[in-house]
């Protein structure tokens, strides 16, 4: 009875998918539930998992994982999740979604929930980064010749703020720019010891995608910063950092972005401590040369 209630007192899942799995749950078998109560639960956190990490999450194996998915009649644990993540996307970024959290909000509470919000997100995305694959993207960029970043709209920015970062820490790092000259062609004289890494957030550039296609054809690492790992430039990607990007307006929040951003540049610079050193010290030493900056 009371597994029952919690059951149908779910959020933020779409009624046809829920039902689906409510239907089959009174025959699937205690692991399958333990899977099921997740995904009814937590849906949106399905967009940072891999079947390793949501085995771990679980305690259950992949194997039961996949079972269970196909029991569902998907091939795979895969096809679930990007069903499932396409239906809760769909239903967050919808129009009367905002209209109706912007209605709900009084003008006095708004710093207050706008901060537990991003909270959120940065918990979200601290607890789902794969740490193989953070510390795999922070190899991957310390090992290359050059970083080029980028992206499209506020991703753009994402990526300038990078390209910056990263330079003041030893890499050479280019930002590149969407205009008179595409991505591809920008990556044209990308050789296999340089690294792209891709800023890609609803609604998915297909330049950016393009990009990234390209540059993994050219034998370039790819580092993808996105918002689920079934995103569409994951799949040409060499690392996907996960990032929980969901916000109260339209637009994708960009608090956890900024972390990992920072977090990523950090390590570079624990990493590389020699470069990052010299690096401070020459930008000191210009700034005070050239009396740009007032102390």
């Amino acid at each position: 009875m009371g597994k029952k209630s919690s059951l149908n007192n779910q959020n933020n899942m779409p009624e046809g998918l829920k039902r689906k799995i409510v239907r089959a749950y009174p025959d699937l078998p205690s692991n399958h539930r333990t899977i099921a109560d997740f995904i009814l639960r937590q849906p949106h956190d399905l967009a940072f998992l891999t079947t390793d990490s949501l085995s771990s999450e679980l305690k259950v194996s992949k194997a039961t994982i996949v079972r269970f998915a196909q029991s569902l009649g998907y091939k795979g644990f895969t096809q679930l999740q990007n069903e499932i993540l396409n239906a809760v996307q769909s239903t967050i970024r919808s129009p009367e979604r905002y209209s109706r959290s912007l209605s709900e909000l009084k003008p006095d509470e708004t710093l207050g929930r706008v901060a537990e919000h991003e909270i959120r997100n940065i918990s979200r995305t601290v607890r789902y980064v794969d740490r193989s694959t953070f510390s795999g993207a922070v190899q991957v960029l310390l090992s290359s010749k050059r970083v080029f970043t980028m992206g499209i709209g506020i991703s753009s920015l994402l990526a300038e703020v990078l390209a910056y970062e990263l330079n003041q820490v030893g890499l050479s790092a280019q930002p590149l720019t969407s205009g008179r000259m595409r991505f591809v062609e920008h990556l044209a004289m990308a050789i296999r010891d340089d690294v792209v890494v891709a800023f890609s957030f609803p609604p998915y550039s297909r330049e950016t995608i393009d990009a990234a296609r390209y540059a993994r054809k050219r034998g370039c690492p790819v580092v993808a910063i996105t918002d689920k790992l079934t995103s569409p430039i994951s799949f040409h990607s060499t690392q996907v950092l996960a990032v929980q990007t969901e916000n109260m307006l339209h637009t994708n929040s960009i608090s956890a972005i900024s972390v990992v951003i920072n977090a990523l540049v950090t390590e570079i610079a624990v990493k590389n401590k020699p470069a990052a050193s010299t690096m401070f010290r020459e930008s000191t030493s210009i700034l005070e040369q050239t009396g740009e900056y007032v102390r």
